[in-house]
């Protein structure tokens, strides 16, 4: 895989992460194909399928969300056009009123190309119990 396709797929995934960062809908759907075939499994959530039950999770998430973060670490990027994953590990930062709280998801993120770009077919989020990851300290 080239340097350039993979950084492609990279920025897919951020611009995912940065709409989820800024809890703002319409940047979310842009980030996804919006078709009958995509899924999305959220932590501890129940399996979605299709645009209207993944889009409506996102609905229901921004609108309790008044904060959150990612750091992403341990990318992973595998291609085999047209299709592209990325499995890393969520930092996720969130804050509600003083309290914060951090919590570790691993995820995998698939993406199919078109004409326009990298589209996101699927998002899957499982909680782990593993060491801190390389160079993050509690």
């Amino acid at each position: 895989m080239s340097a350039a396709l993979r950084q492609q797929v990279l920025a897919a995934n951020r611009t995912f992460y940065d709409a989820f960062e800024a809890l703002d809908l319409e940047r979310m759907e842009a980030c996804w194909e919006a078709s009958g075939q995509v899924a999305c499994v959220h932590p501890g959530g129940p399996w979605l399928r299709g645009w209207d039950e993944v889009r409506e999770s996102w609905e229901t998430i921004f609108a309790n969300t008044s904060y959150i973060e990612f750091q992403i670490s341990e990318p992973r990027v595998e291609v085999v056009d047209p299709v592209a994953w990325v499995t890393c590990v969520e930092r996720i930062v969130t804050a509600v009123g003083a309290e914060r709280a951090v919590s570790e998801i691993v995820a995998t993120n698939v993406f199919v190309v078109d004409a326009t770009g990298w589209h996101m077919i699927l998002h899957h989020g499982s909680q782990v119990i593993r060491a801190a990851p390389r160079g993050w300290s509690s």
